[in-house]
């Protein structure tokens, strides 16, 4: 993969990191190439923040580390996901989260999972609005 092309048009690239052995998805964040240079020729993992436009090697300010294990690129070339060692904790909840996707929207159970086995379909909010698209098709 040419390393040059993949930079060429984009200022940043979303990253999605995983950690080594569970592939349990730790966070979210971007690259530039900058970040990215320091991420391949480390090992570790520099991420960039959009929010303060800088560059920031991963828990320097609190001792944690990420190890990087591979770094691979989505088909598009447009998305990257870093598999990683993790030291320390991943979220700015000080070591409470193991992850940052702690905060549940949805969560498909047993029992759900049945009713629309036996009925074909799941209940929907009756003030969602369907005009936009069409989501027949999914709920078949």
């Amino acid at each position: 993969m040419d390393l040059y092309k993949l930079w060429e048009s984009k200022k940043t690239m979303p990253v999605v990191t995983v950690e080594y052995g569970s592939n349990r998805v730790l966070m979210v964040a971007y690259m530039n190439k900058e970040a990215f240079a320091y991420t391949l020729k480390t090992r570790r993992a520099y991420y960039y923040s959009t929010k303060n436009d800088k560059v920031y090697k991963f828990g320097a300010e609190k001792g944690n580390t990420q190890r990087v294990m591979s770094i691979d690129v989505d088909c598009n070339g447009d998305a990257l996901m870093l598999c990683v060692q993790q030291k320390g904790h991943v979220c700015h909840h000080n070591g409470s989260h193991r992850t940052c996707f702690n905060n549940t929207i949805y969560k498909r159970n047993a029992a759900e999972y049945s009713k629309r086995r036996k009925f074909g379909r799941v209940e929907i909010d009756k003030d969602f609005d369907f005009s936009k698209e069409d989501y027949s098709e999914e709920l078949e």
